[in-house]
C-alpha cells in the first residue's frame, strides 16, 4: 500500500523543524501499519486558510493521478483550516478510494463516523481562525496608532526593527516589539522620478517601459507593470500620511479568491509622519491635478473584463511566460507583459483577433474529439458504464422477485405448520422453493444486459454534441472554460511564427472523455506509458475555412498509468 505525507506550518514565527516533527510522527504511524511512504509534500510558513499552497496543490495533483492510496497528516488542520475546503478535499479523496489518516487527532476515513469527526474538527479550525484574526487585528490597531508598520513593504522605505533590550528570545536575542518605516534613499529617488514623469505628462505605460528599459527592479525585484505605477501614484504615504485599516480582505465562498472591501472612513487609522515624506508638495499637487483631469474626462475607464472570455487565463506567451489577455474592447488577444511592461520585458507585440482564436482552437478541439482514439475511448467507457448501470438495475429487479417468492414460500410453510396440508399446498411449496433457488442463482450470476442497442445511440449523441460545441459553450463561459481545460490542459502556449501566432495545444482529450464518464483511462497498454503529442494550430485566417493542418510533436511529459479504479 503506497502512501504520501503532507506537512505544513503557518507562519515565519513557527519553527521550521515543525515540518520534521510532523513527518517523523507520520512516518512512525506508517511503519506500525506496514505502509510504504513514497513521497513527502510540505508547505512552509503558509496559512492553512490559503488554498494555493505549492505542496498542497502538488499533493492533490498526485491524488487525482492515482499515484497513492493513503494520505497521512499529523492532524486535519494541516490539510486546511477552512471548513469548506477541508470537507471538499475529504470528499474528493475518499470518492477516489484514498484513505486519509490524521495521526495526532485520531482521524481515519476508513472508520465508521469519520464524517462526524471531520465536522467537529472543521468547526474547531474555523473558530480558531476567527479568534486568531480578531486578536491579531486588535494588536495591529495598537501598532498603527503609534505609527508603526503593521506588515508588508512599501517601495521607497525599509523596515527597521525596534528591539526591547530588557527582553530576550529563546536564542538570547533582544525581542522585536515593533517595526518602523525609514526612508530608503535609493528607492526614494525612483519614487520622485515616477511622480515627476507623470506630472510632466508621461503615461503609465511609458513610465513602466522606461523603468524596465533602464533595468530598475520593482519592489518585488522583477519588472514594472502599469498597475504598480498606478498604485504608487495613489499612495498617500509618499506625502507623509500613513493610513491603516482602509481595506479588509475577504475570501469568495465559491472560488476561494481573496478580494478587498473598503472599510468606513471612521474605522481608518491615520497617522501624520512628516519625516516620512518623499515627494515634494509641489510635485504631488501636480500629480493630483492631472489625476483629477483624467477622471473627469473619463480616460482610462475601461472596466474590468477579468475571466470574461472563453480562453481567459489559459493562454501563455512562449517568450516571457506572461498571460495572453484581451485588450480593452474585447477585440484582440496580446501578451500582457508586452502591453503593460514594455518591449524590454517581452518583445512579442503580435496580437490576434479573439474570433480567430476561438474559431481555430475550437475547430482543433472538435477534430481531436472525433479522432478514432477518442471515439474508441468513449465507446469503451460508455459500454462499461451502461453495463454497470443495467447490471445494477437487473439485480434490483431480481431481488424484488426473490423477496416476493420468499414471502410466498414462508406463507405456505406457515399454512403447513397450522395443519393445512393438501396436494395443491405441497405442489405450491415445491414450486415456490424452486423459484427461490432459481432467483438466487440469477442473483449470483447478476447477468448483464446487452449494450448493442444502446451504445450506437450514445455514440450518435456524442458526435452531435461535438458538432454543436460552439452552441453548447456559448453563454456559459466559466463552466465552458473548465470543460476546455479538461480537454486541452491548464495552459495553451502561444508562439510567434514570423508575422502570425500559433497555439500549442496539449492532447488531453482521451483522458477527458474517459474521466467525463467516471472511467479509469489506462494510458500504459502493453507498450508502457504513452507519450501524448502537442498540436500546433496557426491563429490566422485560412481560405479553406480550417486553420491549416495541425502539426504534431511529442511532449516531454508522460501520462502516468493510473493505479486505482475510479468509482463508476
Amino acid at each position: 500500500m503506497h502512501a504520501v505525507i503532507y506537512a505544513r506550518y503557518s507562519t515565519d514565527g513557527q519553527r521550521e523543524a515543525s515540518i520534521d516533527d510532523q513527518v517523523r510522527n507520520c512516518t512512525r504511524f506508517a511503519e506500525r501499519e506496514g505502509i510504504v511512504v513514497d513521497e513527502v509534500y510540505h508547505d512552509k510558513a503558509i496559512s492553512g486558510a490559503v488554498r494555493s499552497r505549492p505542496g498542497y496543490q502538488a499533493m492533490l495533483e498526485a491524488a487525482m493521478a492515482g499515484r497513492f492510496a493513503v494520505l497521512i497528516v499529523d492532524d486535519l488542520s494541516r490539510l486546511s483550516r477552512d471548513d469548506y475546503e477541508m470537507k471538499g478535499v475529504l470528499r474528493r479523496l475518499t470518492w477516489r478510494g484514498i484513505r486519509i489518516v490524521g495521526v495526532s487527532d485520531g482521524y481515519d476515513s476508513d472508520r465508521k463516523g469519520h464524517k462526524i469527526h471531520a465536522g467537529f474538527k472543521g468547526l474547531m479550525n474555523e473558530l480558531f481562525l476567527d479568534d486568531l484574526r480578531e486578536r491579531t487585528h486588535r494588536g495591529m490597531t495598537g501598532q498603527a496608532i503609534k505609527g508603526y508598520n503593521c506588515g508588508g513593504r512599501t517601495f521607497g522605505y525599509r523596515n527597521a526593527p525596534i528591539e526591547d533590550e530588557s527582553r530576550t528570545d529563546a536564542y538570547g536575542r533582544p525581542v522585536v516589539v515593533a517595526v518602523e518605516y525609514r526612508i530608503d534613499e535609493h528607492q526614494a529617488e525612483i519614487v520622485r522620478l515616477i511622480h515627476e514623469w507623470y506630472a510632466s505628462g508621461h503615461s503609465y505605460k511609458w513610465i513602466a517601459s522606461e523603468l524596465n528599459r533602464r533595468k530598475i527592479p520593482s519592489s518585488r525585484g522583477s519588472s514594472w507593470a502599469i498597475s504598480a505605477i498606478k498604485v504608487m501614484l495613489e499612495n498617500e504615504m509618499y506625502a507623509g500620511t500613513l493610513i491603516w485599516n482602509r481595506r479588509m480582505w475577504v475570501k469568495h465562498p465559491d472560488t476561494g479568491k481573496r478580494t478587498y472591501r473598503e472599510r468606513p472612513k471612521e474605522d481608518w487609522v491615520v497617522s501624520h509622519r512628516p519625516e516620512l515624506r518623499i515627494v515634494p508638495e509641489a510635485v504631488l499637487e501636480a500629480v493630483r491635478a492631472r489625476q483629477q483631469r483624467t477622471r473627469a474626462s473619463g480616460i482610462g475607464k475601461h472596466g474590468t473584463a477579468a475571466r470574461k472570455y472563453l480562453f481567459s487565463g489559459m493562454m501563455r506567451c512562449a517568450e516571457c511566460g506572461g498571460n495572453f489577455v484581451v485588450a480593452a474592447g474585447g477585440g484582440r488577444y496580446g501578451c500582457a507583459n508586452h502591453k503593460t511592461r514594455g518591449s524590454a520585458v517581452c518583445s512579442n507585440g503580435l496580437t490576434v483577433s479573439r474570433q480567430i482564436v476561438e474559431e481555430n482552437i475550437l475547430a482543433s478541439v472538435k477534430q481531436r474529439l472525433k479522432s478514432p482514439r477518442c471515439l474508441d475511448t468513449f465507446k469503451a467507457s460508455a459500454a462499461r458504464l451502461i453495463e454497470d448501470h443495467n447490471a445494477s438495475d437487473h439485480a434490483a429487479q431480481i431481488e424484488q422477485k426473490l423477496k416476493a417468492a420468499c414471502r410466498t414460500r414462508d406463507n405456505l410453510l406457515n399454512a403447513i405448520k397450522q395443519g393445512i396440508l393438501t396436494v395443491s399446498t405441497k405442489e405450491s411449496l415445491e414450486a415456490a422453493e424452486a423459484e427461490v433457488a432459481e432467483l438466487k442463482r440469477q442473483l449470483e450470476r447478476a447477468s448483464r444486459w446487452q449494450v448493442a442497442a444502446i451504445l450506437p445511440k450514445a455514440v450518435e449523441r456524442f458526435e452531435a454534441a461535438i458538432d454543436e460545441l460552439e452552441q453548447r459553450l456559448n453563454g456559459h463561459v466559466a463552466p465552458a472554460r473548465e470543460v476546455l481545460k479538461a480537454i486541452l490542459g491548464e495552459r495553451i502556449v502561444i508562439h510567434r511564427r514570423g508575422e502570425y501566432l500559433e497555439a500549442e495545444l496539449a492532447d488531453c482529450a482521451q483522458v477527458a472523455v474517459a474521466n467525463s464518464l467516471n472511467s479509469c483511462f489506462d494510458s500504459g497498454g502493453c507498450g508502457g506509458p504513452q507519450r501524448f503529442e502537442s498540436t500546433f494550430v496557426p491563429l490566422r485566417h485560412s481560405e479553406c475555412g480550417f486553420p491549416g493542418k495541425p502539426r504534431h510533436r511529442r511532449r516531454a511529459s508522460v501520462q502516468r498509468k493510473s493505479n486505482h479504479t475510479a468509482n463508476r
